[in-house]
């Protein structure tokens, strides 16, 4: 009885293993256009751009959440198109201040993903 469940064990950890899995260098990739979250809050105008400019923080991590947002194993590949950046006016008591919340509209990514199959 012990015997068979060491056979058995080994058998199952044998082919649970990584080696039969595809590995080979085929990529598909598909472009997404779409618009990127405002900035937080509502700031004045050259701060609001300056945070959802190209190149910051804001704009790799919501190109990023572009091609994550397709599904499982969707990656960045690279930035296609910038887009244009849209500031809109924030509506509240700011005390006679214009304050803005700006995005980058229609950004265009390269999006990837590790071809399935055998």
């Amino acid at each position: 009885m012990k015997l068979n469940l060491f056979f058995i064990l080994a058998l199952l950890f044998g082919f649970s293993s990584q080696v039969s899995a595809i590995n080979v260098d085929e990529w598909v990739t598909e472009n997404v256009t779409g618009d990127l979250k405002p900035s937080a809050g509502c700031k004045d105008k050259a701060k609001a751009e300056k945070s959802s400019r190209p190149g910051g923080y804001r704009f790799g991590k919501y190109t990023t959440e572009l091609c994550n947002a397709k599904g499982y194993g969707w990656g960045k590949s690279k930035v296609i198109d910038n887009g244009t950046m849209v500031c809109e006016a924030c509506e509240g008591d700011y005390e006679g201040k214009e304050k803005y919340r700006c995005f980058m509209q229609n950004v265009t990514v390269e999006c990837k993903m590790v071809k399935r199959g055998w």
